[in-house]
């Protein structure tokens, strides 16, 4: 099968069910968003082995939630478990425990692999806005709106840390 079908030259694409939608639909701002996350942090992936275990398992776990956001029926078994929330929770607080208080706002640019973190940290941020607009249409289970509210505090503690980690190399 070719990638190009020509079935969206109308400006309508589908959804994981099939059901056709326009393309600047709030779902696909949603899932076009989730998918410029997970290639940014596939980037960050490779600039930082350090932290590419983690970095995979939330790109996973971002396809978990734009599977269930395209999906009507049976979206049940793409919900994420509220460990991926406690996860993130850990990992937040274990680099607060590394990086110490923060005294002010922080410009990014520690190094360029710190910088690519905030860029996903960025990206996450806009993910959670679209998923706030997309909720006025399709209801969302609430360890989905956590995980996504988290997953930007955790990037930006990554970032924190991947500053620090190259400070001392």
């Amino acid at each position: 099968m070719s990638v190009t079908t020509k079935t969206g030259d109308k400006g309508q694409t589908s959804l994981y069910t099939g059901e056709r939608v326009d393309k600047d639909d709030p779902v696909m701002e949603f899932l076009g968003t989730g998918d410029e996350l997970v290639s940014n942090l596939g980037e960050l992936r490779l600039r930082v082995s350090a932290h590419a275990e983690d970095i995979l398992r939330i790109q996973k776990t971002i396809f978990r939630i734009n599977s269930y956001a395209a999906t009507r029926e049976g979206r049940e078994k793409f919900l994420i478990p509220q460990e991926e929330v406690d996860f993130l929770e850990g990992r937040t607080k274990e680099y607060e425990g590394i990086t110490g208080e923060l005294r002010g706002f922080i410009i990014p640019s520690e190094n360029l692999d710190a910088s690519k973190a905030d860029i996903c940290r960025t990206v996450a941020r806009r993910y959670e806005r679209r998923l706030i607009t997309l909720s006025a249409y399709v209801n969302f289970d609430p360890v989905v709106r956590k995980y996504v509210n988290r997953l930007s505090d955790m990037l930006f503690m990554m970032a924190r840390v991947i500053g620090k980690e190259k400070d001392l190399k």
